[in-house]
């Protein structure tokens, strides 16, 4: 038999008191854990294993919100959903969706996110959906095996040997899971060299690591003692991860001696979440907080916020209506020691980087687009991405062609170089320059059809300016709902000083400037900063510096993720119409279109209305219309 160490926990008993954070979960994320690298790894298992078992559907939006807390308490492998068979796992359904999320917050770079994969068809879409780790599972008794797999145990130690090996060839970690590692609700206590079977086998298909389960909760820590005595003479230590549930209570005892015997890393779930359909009577997981607890009280570093997690495991009980599984988040809860979390959308947390995929480029303005987001960048620097005729039918064409795409939430507008926008194409060649009236009309009615294009685009419109904005190009900025710019940005209306007038402009500047500031700023045409901009409201953000604009940015679309497109087009039109028509006939009837239409059957305002009163105040309208257009 190999020797293996032993680290007494006990042993690692800090005497210094526990400091719980008193920082509300309004940070930036990642900044509330140490940099240090843990002790120990938790793998968070609540958003598939916890949620699986519950009956009442919860809402995809949930799951969402509950990875982000989960992910900004500093957990950094978290087991996101399921590619099982909606009619065998119908919690789960919305896999796709799920990892959609995942995979256009940028999540993936920091956190790993393994999805359970019972086959190949599974395997083929958690491929599809980009996946970095797929999760296999095969139990150590025939009984179980075929209640929950309807296949023997080599049955499905042979699937999951096709799924390990279609994952090695695409790049993507296998992770093996046994379950009934002590007992088996059919076939009685298990024969530990069956598990040390089943778990060579999977490290031999290319696991990188076997989870052993106690499906049942059942075992103490001399039966862990017992089995890992035998799985440790063949396995290394950092080969086998904790996976218990907490039936009888044990589950913390059962961690503890693991973690003496030399496993550093244990499966555990929010709130104590979870259960299994085929093990009649077995409660959830481990709690995450009480392991987190735990291990802190003893000096093993997790690189886990204590408060956030307390906070998330309270918030998600009370989204599911189940009782807090853990009792140390109960306890800290009830104490005041944590403060109620506050939703994702509200908080500071600093947002992932979309991330971006080119839809066309040619040479003048580059299109990208990340989920239901479409950014357009001005790239025709060597002049200043001055509005020539090929720029003006690019970006009008382009915006007319959204205005008609419901998949499309938000248009972003920015540019590239040291310009955002010169404004009109004053050079030789331009339309301006021309001796023919009827080419200075064209590109009269061009200019105009521009700004009117982005004025009426039923998304919200957002120009992010980290650079100079002379004459249109400060006319193209504030055409757009809503501006978020850099130090660098600058607006000047130079147009008095060339013995010409902001014409096609003015009434853009004079609506979001106001009359007053507009006119002083026309007649002298000197520069405005963004600050004086932001003092009255006309610039909605200032980033420190032109890294710090696109935290910004990330930061607002997040923010938006929650705001109702449709709603954001009829918002769109109620203030056209109060600045064109106040107390007009044309207003007077859209304010009651708009009113009779809020609350319909299938609209956004019956579902908004619906996840409120289940006190869901974060809808994904982004999973919401996807369902709509799909159906």
């Amino acid at each position: 038999m190999k020797a293996f160490r032993t680290t007494s926990l006990l042993a690692r008993q800090s005497q210094a008191p526990l400091v719980f954070s008193r920082s509300p979960y309004l940070r930036r994320y990642r900044s509330t854990v140490s940099n240090a690298k843990p002790d120990v790894s938790i793998v968070e298992v609540g958003p598939r294993d916890g949620l699986q078992n519950i009956k009442t559907q919860v809402d995809t939006s949930i799951k969402i919100e509950l990875i982000q807390r989960l992910a900004a308490s500093g957990l950094r492998t978290i087991e996101a959903t399921s590619f099982v068979a909606p009619k065998w796992i119908p919690q789960l359904a919305d896999s796709k969706e799920v990892m959609q999320h995942i995979v256009a917050s940028g999540m993936q770079k920091s956190i790993n996110f393994p999805v359970l994969v019972p086959n190949l068809k599974g395997f083929e879409g958690a491929a599809a959906s980009k996946a970095q780790e797929a999760v296999l599972f095969a139990a150590a008794s025939e009984g179980f095996s075929r209640k929950n797999t309807n296949c023997s145990v080599e049955e499905a130690l042979t699937r999951a040997e096709d799924v390990a090996k279609a994952c090695l060839a695409q790049g993507i970690r296998a992770r093996g899971v046994i379950s009934c590692i002590f007992a088996c609700p059919y076939d009685g206590p298990t024969d530990p060299a069956k598990v040390l079977s089943v778990a060579k086998r999977f490290l031999e298909m290319g696991c990188y690591e076997v989870g052993l389960g106690d499906t049942l909760g059942i075992g103490t820590a001399a039966d862990t003692e017992k089995l890992l005595r035998i799985l440790l003479s063949e396995i290394p230590a950092d080969k086998l991860a904790g996976h218990y549930h907490d039936t009888y209570g044990q589950a913390v005892a059962n961690v503890i001696k693991s973690y003496d015997m030399g496993l550093r890393t244990f499966d555990s779930s929010v709130a104590g979440l979870g259960g299994c359909p085929h093990a009649k009577g077995a409660t959830g997981n481990v709690a995450t907080e009480d392991v987190v607890y735990m291990f802190e009280r003893a000096g093993v570093a997790t690189g886990v916020d204590l408060q956030q997690l307390s906070e998330t495991g309270d918030w998600i009980s009370k989204q599911v209506g189940q009782k807090n599984g853990s009792r140390a988040g109960s306890a800290l809860v009830a104490k005041g020691q944590t403060k109620p979390a506050a939703p994702p959308s509200s908080t500071k947390v600093e947002a992932a980087s979309p991330e971006w995929r080119v839809e066309s480029d040619d040479g003048e303005l580059r299109v990208s687009r990340a989920g239901n987001v479409v950014k357009v960048t001005l790239t025709r620097t060597r002049n200043g991405n001055a509005l020539s005729n090929s720029m003006v039918e690019g970006v009008t064409n382009l915006y007319n062609t959204l205005a008609k795409d419901p998949t499309v939430f938000q248009i972003i507008l920015n540019a590239e170089g040291k310009f955002f926008c010169t404004g009109m194409d004053l050079s030789s060649s331009g339309s301006s320059a021309s001796g023919d009236q009827a080419v200075k009309d064209d590109y009269y009615n061009k200019v105009e059809g521009l700004f009117v294009s982005i004025m009426n685009s039923p998304q919200t419109t957002i120009a992010v300016v980290d650079g100079l904005c002379y004459g249109g190009g400060v006319g193209l900025a504030f055409a757009c709902d809503v501006r978020l710019v850099s130090p660098k940005a600058r607006f000047t209306m130079t147009e008095i000083k060339l013995g010409l007038s902001p014409a096609t402009i003015s009434r853009h500047m004079i609506r979001e400037w106001g009359i007053s500031f507009s006119r002083e700023a026309m007649l002298s045409g000197r520069t405005v900063t963004p600050e004086e901009l932001k003092g009255i409201g006309a610039v909605h953000g200032i980033a420190s510096s032109a890294e710090d604009l696109e935290r910004l940015l990330n930061e607002y679309l997040q923010g938006l993720r929650n705001c109702a497109p449709k709603s954001a087009a009829a918002v769109k039109e109620l203030v056209r119409l109060g600045w064109n028509d106040p107390g007009g006939e044309e207003q007077t009837k859209y304010v009651k279109h708009v009113f009779e239409q809020m609350m319909v059957p299938g609209s956004e305002g019956e579902h908004g209305m619906a996840q409120f009163r289940k006190k869901n105040k974060n809808v994904d309208w982004g999973h919401f219309w996807s369902s709509k257009l799909s159906a």
